[in-house]
């Protein structure tokens, strides 16, 4: 179940951002810069890209974690040929069933396993300088070795009903645009 993307800005958002408009939903319902998963349990049925690009330079997406009971991946891609995890090239995977962790994933490779994560945690990944960075509330807990190939955008896959990415937002002052 597709739904109308939004630009509207997202609460709590950093400074310098704006709230990510998806598009190509599929299985998620949309609402300002935010999803939620409608379609059954499983992967490869519920996602959405963003229609901002990182043409060049430095950029980040951001999402503020609201529940830790689902699975979901939020990251940059080169571009979107499916709405399943392995899809997404530098992505931030939220493992919600015990132990809860936050994981990273490049194009369905496991990177590390970097701790917990709480309702309530601002994940991020970044591109500064040619390298992409991950990380939590600011801290930066792993860094690629992978090149990032331009233009990127938001790439997402959620697993579990009712799973939430929920107010992303991209950063606008490092050339992050509307397409």
């Amino acid at each position: 179940a597709s739904s109308a993307s939004s630009a509207s800005s997202a609460s709590s958002a950093s400074p310098g951002t704006t709230a990510i408009s998806w598009t190509s939903a599929v299985g998620v319902a949309v609402a300002s810069g935010s999803l939620t998963k409608t379609a059954s349990t499983g992967w490869g049925n519920a996602g959405a890209i963003s229609t901002q690009t990182l043409a060049a330079g430095d950029g980040f997406a951001e999402f503020a974690v609201t529940e830790t009971t689902t699975h979901r991946i939020f990251g940059l891609s080169a571009g979107n040929s499916t709405a399943n995890w392995d899809d997404v090239d530098f992505g931030l995977y939220l493992y919600g069933w015990s132990p809860i962790t936050v994981q990273v994933y490049e194009s369905g490779a496991l990177r590390g396993k970097f701790g917990p994560f709480t309702a309530g945690d601002k994940m991020r990944v970044g591109v500064a300088g040619g390298v992409v960075a991950y990380s939590r509330n600011g801290t930066v807990f792993y860094t690629s070795t992978l090149k990032p190939t331009y233009p990127l955008l938001v790439d997402t896959s959620l697993y579990d009903l009712n799973a939430t990415i929920s107010s992303a937002v991209t950063c606008v002052t490092n050339a992050f645009v509307d397409a």
